[in-house]
């Protein structure tokens, strides 16, 4: 482990750290740096300044599968002998997985399940991402799901990628879904069949070398859980295609380029290579120190910097484990419980079970959602003062860590961030900072604008130009939160009446009960997080949908007393959800100030006229946080006997 600086401790212990950090300091001041340093970021094309690669041809370069075993991906006509199954998932992610698992325990048959993904294997954002130095942000024994029924023991504190895509793994088999999957394969289409009350579904394999396999199929039941963080994009820079070196996404990485493999990333083939990384975010902070071990030079291309602390990685002890984590019956729940509890503004549990930079940051509650945040528009400017109070201490010892650590003091002062925790996803990394000292490291500063051209054989900031060999975008994915599941899925889905759902969602927002039935698309399964709930450990969301969307399936099932059945969602229930997401959004205002990112899509959040902000709220989520999300559906299961849900039995 690193030595930490005096800042870093204090932060790092949840001292009282006013003094060395805040005094002094000009609070209003250091609130109109933070609209400086937003506007120099705001940009009129917003999130059209990005390439979306999977619907764009001329990059289709950058989505090819390096990971598939071709001999692992079935034939889907084989995966589907009669053209039909009962359950069709879309997506073998986390949020797939734990859709069928959760199907599995209220009575579904394993091979009445099919899950679908265009990749090669079990994982979603686990199997693509790859890189160097990749490791969760969220402590393993809250974010690995399942923890309990497993006995599995996570080898590190923050458990590394190839430890996170082999327990996914581990889970399809022990709940016997590894043979329901069906990759390298996508729908299409989904089209409701009110006749028939199935979904017809075209299906288009791509095996890796061969001609498409298109066909087909016909599911009683869908699942949507095609995640949030998975399409890759890139800026929209001039001259990306004319670029003669090697350039790929990191969400893509090429070992045969750099050396090296996902469990053995020895660089070797950098030696020698000038390589420019594009981003600063939380790809990029776990690569940068990677890339600074092997190559001649890297040069570190920053649009906004990152707020990065300490991370403090440690291996776990198992002993330790034991004695001190899984001590009970529900240990993880309760875990997770206090994990969530601790984004709050009023006392927070006195016990804090993981003790880790997200629980030390209470200001985090204007991303995680807060019961005790404002009740209305008038009450919001008294909200964001207390944030930024709060917040303000914090803030402060990070920039201050960042001028320990790093000698060059100008450089210091471009890696500090200058925006509220809540703006961006805070980043922890034990090495990042440190790896400006090195002299093979150059951060490229654009001051918010990013780059303005690369050549044929360089990059190009202002009149400077930086010839490189390599070229990698640790640039992300599609904004999260833009569009409806059919896009998520890059999918058509047209439901009753013909109702396309990305028109509907477009137009009026969704219309769901708890974000997973919406009433104009019967039999279909939603996973968040619209007018649903959020948590900083997205995968904990994703498991509690998935058991709320099994509970519904097994409660509906037994109504239907084995005939064939549609499950809905009245109208009524829907614009009561609607309303309840509404009232509770106001927290949310939070972001529509922050320096442009994908929790603001760019900054067009704040842009939005009134009329559209209102349809913005209450297609959102749960403004009060995940644990009240969770105790209002807790609280439907015990009063309502599925209050709003409509089973109609097929004759």
């Amino acid at each position: 482990m690193t030595e930490q600086t005096p800042a870093a401790n204090l932060v790092a212990s949840g001292q009282d750290y006013e003094d060395e950090s805040v005094h002094g300091v000009d609070a209003l001041q250091v609130q109109q740096r933070y609209g400086e340093e937003a506007a120099k970021r705001m940009r009129q094309d917003g999130n059209s300044q990005f390439v979306d690669v999977s619907l764009d041809g001329k990059f289709a370069s950058f989505l090819s599968d390096p990971w598939v075993e071709k001999d692992m991906v079935k034939d889907v006509r084989a995966m589907f002998p009669n053209n039909e199954c009962q359950v069709l998932i879309l997506g073998a992610g986390f949020g797939g997985l734990l859709s069928a698992i959760r199907m599995v325990e209220v009575g579904i048959r394993p091979e009445d399940i099919r899950i679908l993904d265009i990749a090669g294997g079990f994982g979603g954002t686990w199997y693509w991402n790859r890189y160097p130095g990749l490791s969760c942000d969220i402590e393993s024994y809250c974010y690995l799901p399942l923890l309990e029924e497993t006995g599995y023991i996570p080898h590190h504190r923050y458990s590394q990628g190839e430890e996170i895509r082999e327990y996914a793994n581990l889970l399809a088999k022990k709940w016997g879904i590894s043979d329901s999957a069906v990759f390298q394969t996508q729908a299409q289409k989904l089209v409701w069949d009110e006749k028939s009350k199935e979904w017809q579904v075209k299906l288009t394999q791509q095996r890796s070398g061969e001609e498409p396999r298109i066909i087909d199929v016909h599911a009683q039941f869908v699942v949507a859980s095609n995640g949030v963080l998975n399409w890759p994009k890139l800026p929209g820079v001039p001259g990306i295609l004319e670029y003669q070196g090697d350039i790929f996404h990191s969400s893509r990485w090429n070992y045969a380029l750099t050396g090296g493999s996902p469990s053995d990333p020895l660089l070797t083939k950098l030696e020698g290579k000038r390589v420019a990384i594009v981003g600063t975010g939380a790809t990029a902070i776990q690569i940068v120190p990677e890339l600074a071990r092997w190559a001649k030079h890297v040069y570190v291309v920053q649009r906004t910097p990152a707020s990065v602390s300490d991370r403090q990685q440690r291996t776990t002890d198992e002993e330790w484990f034991r004695s001190n984590v899984a001590t009970s019956k529900g240990w993880q729940r309760e875990r997770l419980r206090n994990f969530h509890q601790h984004f709050t503004l009023d006392q927070p549990p006195s016990t804090n079970l993981c003790d880790d930079g997200w629980t030390r940051a209470p200001a985090l509650v204007g991303l995680a959602g807060n019961p005790a945040g404002p009740q209305s528009m008038e009450e919001i400017p008294a909200y964001m003062g207390k944030l930024h109070e709060v917040d303000l201490p914090r803030q402060q010892a990070l920039r201050s860590h960042v001028e320990s650590v790093v000698n060059d003091a100008a450089v210091a002062e471009k890696l500090k961030a200058w925006y509220p925790s809540w703006c961006k996803r805070p980043l922890f990394h034990d090495e990042y900072l440190s790896t400006f000292n090195r002299s093979n490291v150059t951060l490229v500063d654009t001051v918010g604008k990013g780059l303005d051209k690369i050549t044929v054989d360089s990059i190009v900031v202002g009149d400077q130009t930086y010839p490189v060999d390599i070229i990698i975008f640790a640039t992300g994915f599609r904004a999260p939160f833009i569009g409806s599941p059919a896009e998520k899925a890059n999918v058509s889905i047209v439901g009753r009446d013909g109702k396309s759902m990305s028109e509907e969602w477009a137009r009026e927002g969704p219309s769901t009960l708890h974000g997973v039935l919406d009433a104009n698309f019967p039999n279909l399964f939603l996973s968040g997080p619209w007018q649903a709930s959020n948590s900083p450990n997205y995968l904990f969301n994703l498991d509690f949908l998935a058991k709320h969307s099994a509970h519904i399936l097994g409660d509906a099932k037994r109504q239907a007393e084995g005939k064939r059945f549609v499950v809905s969602v009245t109208k009524e229930a829907t614009d009561a959800w609607g309303m309840q997401v509404l009232m509770h959004s106001f927290p949310g205002a939070a972001i529509l100030g922050c320096t442009p990112g994908y929790f603001n899509v760019e900054g067009e959040l704040a842009r939005a006229p009134p009329e559209r902000q209102m349809v913005i709220a209450r297609s959102g989520v749960w403004g009060h946080g995940i644990e009240s999300f969770c105790r209002e559906v807790e609280a439907w299961y015990e009063k309502s006997n599925m209050h709003g849900i409509e089973v109609q039995t097929v004759l």
